[in-house]
């Protein structure tokens, strides 16, 4: 039986070039995830501009994940420590047996994901990080002795040397899947508590992968 995977979305609002997505994708049927989580957000003093520029991104990712046969899915964990419990109920409705997702290294999106992978552990369902956002797994790049550096200027000289040796391979779009039984949901145009800025701030920040590589 195939495995069926869930793409956790968090930072990572693209389909190029995106480590997770397409080790979900070629390990099984994938469905994709994103939280709204607004007291999260609130609690990080995220600004309303930003939260629309999520948004905004989300909606075109929604846009070219249906040309993968993606469905994305969206559900509200009002705070991180609502996460594993949504997610959970998430993998039970679906039957998704692994989760993957690109890993993020602040100190509560940390803990939220240790948590997330503790509660699908209860119910036999892997959670899977990879390396995407950063050249180097932390902690990897360490002095001859095999300390952690104490002066910049030798440790951006260790990571100029490795990237000179390999640059990372970029990572492929995955070729759409078979279609799946699966409705998306819609991407809200707001979120409560956030109020969504004038179009010339918008008009700034224009969303999408195109835009960001154009930029």
């Amino acid at each position: 039986m195939t495995e069926r995977q869930l793409m956790w979305f968090r930072g990572d609002l693209r389909v190029r070039d995106n480590t997770a997505l397409a080790a979900a994708m070629s390990a099984g049927p994938t469905v994709a995830l994103f939280l709204l989580s607004p007291q999260q957000w609130q609690e990080h003093d995220d600004a309303p501009c930003k939260v629309d520029f999520w948004l905004r991104n989300l909606a075109e990712l929604a846009r070219e994940l249906r040309a993968l046969n993606v469905p994305l899915l969206l559900r509200t964990a009002a705070h991180w420590r609502d996460a594993p419990k949504v997610i959970a109920t998430l993998c039970r409705e679906h039957g998704i047996t692994r989760v993957q997702v690109n890993d993020e290294y602040g100190i509560h999106e940390t803990r939220r994901d240790e948590q997330v992978a503790a509660e699908l552990a209860k119910i036999d369902v892997d959670f899977q990080g990879h390396l995407d956002q950063l050249f180097f797994q932390p902690g990897s790049v360490l002095t001859q002795s095999g300390g952690y550096f104490k002066v910049f200027s030798q440790f951006r000289k260790a990571c100029y040397q490795r990237l000179h040796t390999a640059l990372p391979a970029r990572i492929a779009t995955p070729p759409a899947q078979a279609s799946l039984d699966i409705t998306s949901d819609s991407v809200p145009g707001a979120v409560k508590g956030f109020a969504t800025p004038d179009a010339t701030l918008q008009a700034l920040w224009p969303a999408g992968e195109d835009a960001a590589l154009e930029r």
